[in-house]
């Protein structure tokens, strides 16, 4: 029987210079997996442009939640911005980026917080 997945949670200010401790986490958690190199810079990628993209504009009172789910061959990272108001439809710029990772972003306007979630499925399947 397969373990269920603890999920790492981090609740970071609403600071960019701190956005780089999502990446460090999130790709931490993707090495363990059956990851390709591009996978996990994918990963990074995709926290990085939503993480930035969810706290924009807002002081440093604010906090950004994220949760990061490891599957078997998958990540999961969902984020929000709690009271933050919905979250704002992405750059055209940073939707291309996105999708050129394969990572396509859940949530969207008719939500109380700025809140995502996406999931990255490993390039290379486990045997």
């Amino acid at each position: 029987m397969a373990s269920t997945p603890r999920p790492v949670e981090l609740h970071l200010p609403a600071d960019p210079h701190l956005l780089r401790v999502a990446r460090v986490t999130v790709a931490a958690v993707a090495a363990a997996l059956p990851f390709t190199l591009q996978d996990i810079e994918d990963l990074r990628i995709a926290v990085d442009e939503l993480a930035a993209h969810s706290i924009e504009g807002l002081g440093p009172d604010a906090t950004l939640e994220l949760e990061i789910v490891a599957g078997d061959a998958d990540v999961t990272v969902a984020g929000r911005v709690p009271g933050a108001g919905p979250l704002p439809p992405l750059h055209p710029v940073a939707a291309d980026l996105l999708a050129m990772t394969g990572i396509e972003q859940e949530g969207g306007p008719d939500q109380p917080d700025r809140a995502f979630r996406f999931t990255k499925r490993a390039q290379v399947r486990a045997s």
